[in-house]
């Protein structure tokens, strides 16, 4: 949920009737269920409930939470008719190679430089829960030599996954004492490979500053390696190979190798005893790129984009499902935002990094005037499932279909629910990758007003992008 408040998702309030959304699936009443949610129940002394910090949320329990039912479940609903499926990819290219096209930057650089004046200006608490001292920040703030910024315009590629950082350090800055783990210097991952644009450098070297497809901010040079028009061209008029299995190694050509995410894109070179082979750019002495071809197990990658069914969506989601939340993708995990951009990006389906970028980036439904019922209501009636996002302040969501009740249901990696409380502010930790209605937590004792389906504001469909072409409803 990079650029949005830190609460994640803070909801509250499910059923916890057995659930099955489509015939014969099989009733989720297991005995250790039925057993543990007694225990959730308990209440002391007003109305502070003690929860255990790992207890699940009865969504969790009761709701599958691999996407396999409910893809088949919309499996009318998923295909995407060939003009918009194109329109979608044009769109796609054009903004994943943005930093290759030479045109100017889509962010503020004005905007970004005085945002690095004004972070250092500032008050934080470092690693040790301390102060950060003043001088280290002038300290920092001047390696950055803004005053010639930005300096270069070099079309450049990500030789190994790497973090961007909102200045050049790998210490944290926390706004309160233990704020953890809201670094607000942590910027999205680059993946492997990905298309680089380097504007500047710090004084000594050892950091750039970099535009990517989505996002802009320093990184270790060594993580980087400048590109020639021959390199652009295989990424550019080449097929393309897409990662489909999360964290699939990825050799180097030289001995080592890369975990790299769903979502990572490969020029495909052949086919080899069953093996894709594919080309990989990694940095020479002069931190100039060159390309290695390497094989990749077929299961691995699929021939890019992929198409977008009942049998794909699946077999992405359900290794997304359960992953841990990763603050702007702090250790390579994901956050809420990162989860919806790496799940879409095998199909073709451009989405920004933010949680709010995503929503504006397609036509959106106001919700923020409607009371829940009326949320819900035209959500039913508006939203295609794994088509609709879901916007709160700070939150997205994906919206997958409705369960045997009639609930909408909602993929997305949520951080926290605010629970009722007479005395301080209470969160229960949800913490991963969930499906779950939009009122998870009233078993817990979640906060009034606090639900997914209280707080949405928008829905957006992202085929919507494609209405002048299609006719969409």
């Amino acid at each position: 949920m990079k650029g949005g408040k830190r609460t994640g998702s803070q909801a509250g309030e499910t059923a916890i009737s057995p659930l099955s959304r489509c015939t014969g699936r099989r009733a989720l009443y297991a005995a250790g269920v039925l057993t543990l949610l007694p225990a959730l129940l308990a209440a002391c002394t007003h109305r502070e409930r003690k929860i255990p910090p790992d207890a699940e949320l009865a969504d969790v329990l009761l709701l599958p939470q691999r996407l396999d039912g409910y893809a088949a479940d919309a499996a009318d609903s998923l295909p995407i008719p060939p003009p918009c499926r194109a329109q979608l990819l044009e769109e796609f290219r054009r903004e994943y190679f943005r930093p290759w096209s030479g045109g100017p930057s889509p962010f503020d650089i004005a905007q970004t430089k005085g945002g690095m004046i004004a972070v250092a200006r500032g008050k934080w608490y470092g690693q040790n829960r301390r102060r950060v001292d003043s001088a280290f920040l002038r300290t920092l703030l001047e390696s950055c030599a803004l005053e010639s910024f930005p300096s270069r315009n070099d079309p450049a590629i990500a030789v190994l996954p790497s973090h961007l950082r909102g200045l050049p350090t790998t210490l944290p800055l926390f706004e309160k004492f233990g704020d953890f783990p809201f670094d607000q210097l942590e910027y999205p991952q680059m993946k492997l490979n990905e298309p680089l644009r380097v504007l500047h450098a710090t004084t000594d070297g050892l950091w750039l500053f970099v535009e990517t497809p989505y996002s802009c901010g320093w990184v270790d040079a060594r993580a980087v390696a400048l590109v020639d028009r021959g390199v652009m061209k295989r990424w550019l008029d080449g097929e393309l190979l897409v990662l489909v299995r999360d964290f699939q190694k990825v050799s180097d050509g030289r001995g080592g190798g890369f975990r790299a995410k769903i979502g990572t894109l490969l020029p495909l070179c052949g086919v080899r005893e069953g093996d894709w082979e594919v080309a990989v750019a990694s940095a020479d002495d002069s931190r100039s790129a060159v390309i290695r071809e390497v094989r990749l197990p077929r299961e691995g990658a699929l021939p890019f984009p992929v198409s977008f069914d009942a049998r794909t969506i699946p077999l992405l989601g359900n290794q997304l499902a359960g992953g841990a939340y990763g603050w702007g993708e702090m250790y390579g995990l994901r956050d809420c935002s990162a989860l919806l951009r790496d799940l879409f990006m095998p199909f073709g389906i451009w989405l920004p990094r933010t949680s709010r970028d995503q929503i504006e980036s397609m036509p959106q439904i106001d919700l923020s005037k409607l009371s829940p019922q009326e949320k819900e209501r035209r959500l039913k009636e508006s939203g295609i499932p794994f088509r609709t996002l879901l916007f709160k302040p700070g939150h997205v969501m994906l919206y997958i279909g409705c369960d045997r009740s009639g609930r909408p249901l909602v993929f997305h990696n949520a951080w926290s629910i605010r629970l009722e409380s007479d005395r301080k502010p209470q969160v229960h930790y949800v913490g991963k990758t969930v499906v779950t209605t939009l009122q998870p937590g009233k078993e817990i004792g979640a906060a009034k007003g606090s639900t997914l389906l209280d707080r949405v504001t928008a829905l957006g469909i992202i085929t919507g992008r494609c209405r002048d072409a299609m006719h969409l409803p």
